[in-house]
């Protein structure tokens, strides 16, 4: 059985809260960022391709429960 792999665990999961705001925005800095914005053209995305999403009022945890499809640490080795 595959192990679920997840964001909250992932060392290039990174959040930044500007000053001023309650939620805080949780991207994927992985450095194979070319592998990312070729899934994202590929599916026809439009979103940010490094936005995972945003997390609740003044809270660190990562919303995401599994890391999403276009995780580079997914792609087949």
């Amino acid at each position: 059985m595959k192990e679920k792999m997840k964001c909250s665990e992932c060392e290039f999961c990174n959040s930044f809260r500007p000053y001023g705001n309650s939620r805080a925005s949780f991207r994927c800095k992985h450095p194979d960022q070319h592998y990312i914005f070729d899934y994202f053209q590929e599916h026809r995305m439009s979103k940010d391709p490094e936005f995972l999403d945003y997390g609740k009022a003044w809270s660190d945890e990562v919303p995401l429960k599994t890391s999403p499809a276009w995780c580079p640490k997914k792609k087949s080795k």
